[in-house]
């Protein structure tokens, strides 16, 4: 197992992350005989569900909206970023955070599955 990519998945556990231009939460880290995997869960709609994303690309971690944008509501003081309008954009539409992080590994012999 890619115990650097496994650490890094695990790092943005249940954060919202852009699997090309789809907004997604990260749950969780495989690996097959081919590659690795980042396991993300996407909101309500016709591409609605859990599936795996190639590590070689074609995601976006989010961290650098987590200063962007910031604004306070004038009701409960609360302070809101970009980001955390994007992850409640998530909640709101059905794709709300894991409890556990998921750890797959599939070889053409056996699965073993780990929720952390």
């Amino acid at each position: 197992m890619q115990d650097n990519l496994l650490e890094e998945a695990k790092k943005h556990f249940n954060e919202p992350i852009l699997i090309g231009f789809d907004l997604c939460r990260c749950i969780g880290y495989a690996e097959d005989d081919d590659d690795c995997y980042l396991i993300v869960k996407r909101p309500n709609g016709p591409r609605a569900g859990v599936s795996w994303c190639t590590f070689v690309g074609g995601y976006t971690y989010l961290d650098c909206l987590k200063q962007q944008g910031v604004t306070q509501s004038l009701h409960t003081n609360e302070i809101w970023t970009d980001y955390s309008r994007l992850d409640n954009t998530l909640e709101l539409n059905g794709c709300e955070k894991e409890e556990k992080f998921i750890v797959i590994q599939k070889t053409t012999t056996f699965i073993e599955v780990n929720n952390e």
